[in-house]
């Protein structure tokens, strides 16, 4: 049976980027710094393949 989450849980799992590698949803966010530019920088790791990457947020 799955778990139902909502709320703030239920945000952050909908702002998770897939795997540009190998389209995995089982991906992590390792490290969050400011882009230098008033936004966000975050680097994504994946459990699956083990690519790493980066994106702005």
């Amino acid at each position: 049976m799955a778990e139902e989450i909502s709320g703030e849980a239920l945000d952050a799992y909908l702002a998770q980027p897939d795997c540009p590698q190998c389209g995995s949803d089982d991906v992590v966010c390792t490290k969050e710094m400011p882009d230098g530019m008033g936004g966000t920088l975050r680097v994504w790791y994946c459990r699956k393949c083990g690519h790493t990457w980066t994106e702005r947020a």
